[in-house]
């Protein structure tokens, strides 16, 4: 059981991803990159475990989300000045 999910994972990745070339060859150039270089980073920088987690290190993907939708948001306000 703890080896199924990961393979199901990976299936539903690779199905997902080879729609996305058929598709969108360009997209799917670009997961395929994203996905490498996260294999290299996971690679160099090994986790060390759960002991230490910074307090901020959870709401991180939400602070991101929140900073880039910001920053859309902006633009899309200056833009739409100008016309």
């Amino acid at each position: 059981m703890t080896l199924f999910l990961p393979i199901v994972g990976m299936l539903v990745f690779l199905a997902l991803w080879g729609l996305a070339w058929r598709n969108r060859p360009m997209m799917a150039f670009g997961i395929f990159a994203g996905t490498a270089s996260v294999w290299v980073v996971t690679a160099i920088v090994r986790p060390s475990g759960l002991q230490h987690v910074p307090i901020w290190l959870p709401a991180l993907p939400f602070a991101v989300v929140a900073i880039v939708l910001l920053y859309f948001g902006i633009l899309a306000w200056l833009w739409g000045r100008r016309r």
